[in-house]
């Protein structure tokens, strides 16, 4: 979506404008801290393969029936590209006509349509093992005949016949029992260890907002145990920092317009009431005992750097929030290490240096809590494959 850039309005207009905005009720989740290295650290070490743009399972079969397809179709890599996206687009018409109203790819945009299936999924059948060949997609079309064969993993499970004919409603994202199993011996052999793996096991698929919050949490094995605790730990303790970052920068911008009726001061009594709330909810025992050393340690593990100055900064944020009981928005120290962490970052762009920046601001930068991919992404695949029996 566009945003809505400030002109020379009156303050009448402005606020007109900001109350349109509101009406989006959309809250901002881009990274304004910094925080994305750990977090998707933590998100890969859970749920290797997966991403935050996946939608259903099936879709780790889709794109290898329809490259497979396209591969071997005789002619140029040119050629086979086009009929590789076509049949993408076909895909997207056969789901739709079948009976799949929502996590449909592309239902929108149809032939418009510029990040593709095979786009959101493809590094996921890498890191499963689903995808043998290491290059691009363009790559993996330009391959012989003859080499096609070693493209994907041995036991690939055959499409159903004419499962893009739309009239025959085959192309839908419930899987059969034996792609279920087959998706299954994957994770065992690509991640034996992690704990979407685990989750791909289980006969249930519990409804619960975050992963920390499984039923079965406390059956899980030490190092999955470990994993998750750190997860709920750093999504917990920065969420506070988010929220006095909104706050602040709420405050900012309700003193440049110089009013008491507006609704930037609206902003600031909610975030002042949830960084309240936040407070209450999150005892600092909750961190005082966190062994940060070793999130870094297992961070190393994944292809995600977590600098240096993140760690100071997360370190830093930890030790303000014990001593300050989470009253960080009345603490001087923790505004100025949220306000130098943002300007560190966004230098010219920050929204505490930058008028115009803030007043393109949506309002809301960061306000939830993080989820490591478990929903939508991750609690949609484990229903799958339960559903699949």
């Amino acid at each position: 979506m566009s945003f809505l850039a400030w002109i020379d309005f009156d303050q009448a207009d402005r606020d007109r404008t900001r109350r349109i905005m509101d009406l989006f009720d959309s809250e901002d989740s881009r990274d304004e801290l910094g925080l994305g290295s750990v977090r998707d650290s933590l998100a890969d070490l859970m749920f290797p393969g997966t991403s935050t743009i996946q939608t259903r399972l099936r879709y780790m079969l889709f794109v290898p029936w329809t490259y497979r397809m396209a591969g071997a179709q005789t002619g140029t890599a040119g050629a086979r590209r086009d009929r590789a996206r076509g049949l993408e687009i076909r895909l997207i018409d056969a789901l739709v006509k079948g009976g799949e109203k929502q996590n449909v790819i592309g239902s929108e945009a149809r032939e418009k349509l510029k990040r593709l299936p095979s786009d959101v999924y493809w590094a996921g059948l890498l890191t499963l093992g689903i995808r043998r060949f290491q290059g691009s997609r363009n790559a993996c079309l330009e391959a012989t005949p003859g080499e096609a064969s070693a493209l994907w993993a041995a036991g690939l499970p055959q499409p159903p016949d004419g499962f893009l004919d739309s009239a025959k409603s085959t192309a839908l994202f419930t899987l059969t029992s034996e792609e279920a199993g087959f998706l299954r011996d994957r994770l065992t052999q690509a991640a034996p260890n992690s704990l979407l793996t685990l989750l791909s096991r289980e006969d249930s698929a519990p409804d619960c907002d975050m992963i920390w919050q499984h039923p079965n949490r406390a059956e899980w094995p030490t190092r999955i145990g470990t994993l998750v605790d750190h997860a709920e730990r750093f999504s917990r303790l920065m969420l506070g920092a988010s929220l006095l970052y909104n706050l602040m920068l709420s405050e900012r911008a309700a003193a440049m317009q110089g009013t008491e009726e507006s609704s930037w001061h609206d902003r600031i009594e909610t975030y002042t009431a949830r960084i309240d709330e936040w407070a209450e909810e999150t005892p600092v025992q909750v961190f005082e005992g966190w062994d940060l050393p070793d999130l870094w340690l297992l961070s190393r593990d994944t292809s995600h750097d977590v600098k240096s100055h993140s760690r100071r900064f997360i370190e830093t944020w930890r030790g303000i929030v014990t001593r300050t009981k989470g009253r960080v928005h009345e603490d001087a120290e923790a505004r100025t290490l949220v306000r130098n962490r943002e300007v560190f970052l966004k230098r010219a762009k920050s929204r505490f240096r930058n008028d115009g920046a803030l007043m393109r601001w949506s309002g809301a930068s960061g306000t939830t809590q993080m989820n490591y991919r478990w929903r939508p992404v991750v609690s949609n695949h484990i229903k799958d494959l339960v559903d699949a029996g």
